[in-house]
């Protein structure tokens, strides 16, 4: 009789928990569509919390860290943006805008590989061709490889000339 009567709380307990993550996902989406990112991580994250296996969360949680991303982007955070994106594919991997902000911050980086490969990865996930910067990285690897491309070197001067005796 315990048993069955610790089972049900359990499973009342459990109902309960569930039907939090629509709250937090419409919560996660208002705050989404106003533009409040960091209120909607906070919320998507809660959801998810609560269902950890719902892709319709995850895909929203893929979108808001994107979004955030760009604003850090946007304001010259890009340590703050490539994390953002990078949880962004964490929670959906297929999510191609979020491969594509990456592929560009690389590139401003002189990351030509990373742009090349997140850059390829967004274009194949969108169906759409390359974009402009994946097809410069791959010009900037080639001019790497062929030698073309030498490091900047700082000039050396010549010594001073000793001193002149009195």
């Amino acid at each position: 009789m315990r048993k069955a009567a610790g089972a049900a709380i359990a499973a009342i307990l459990a109902g309960m928990l569930c039907a939090c993550a629509p709250i937090d996902q419409d919560r996660a989406q208002q705050a989404y569509a106003q533009g409040r990112y960091d209120d909607a991580v906070n919320d998507v994250t809660a959801a998810l919390a609560h269902d950890p296996g719902n892709l319709q969360l995850k895909n929203l949680a893929a979108q808001i860290y994107t979004q955030r991303g760009v604003q850090y982007y946007r304001g010259g955070q890009m340590l703050a943006a490539s994390n953002d994106f990078h949880n962004a594919i964490g929670y959906d991997p297929t999510y191609a805008p979020a491969y594509d902000y990456l592929g560009m911050l690389s590139f401003q980086q002189h990351n030509w590989e990373d742009a090349v490969n997140f850059g390829d990865r967004a274009a194949g996930l969108d169906g759409k061709p390359d974009p402009d910067y994946v097809n410069s990285a791959r010009k900037e690897i080639l001019k790497v490889r062929s030698g073309g491309f030498k490091p900047y070197i700082v000039p050396q001067l010549p010594p001073p000339p000793p001193p002149r005796p009195y």
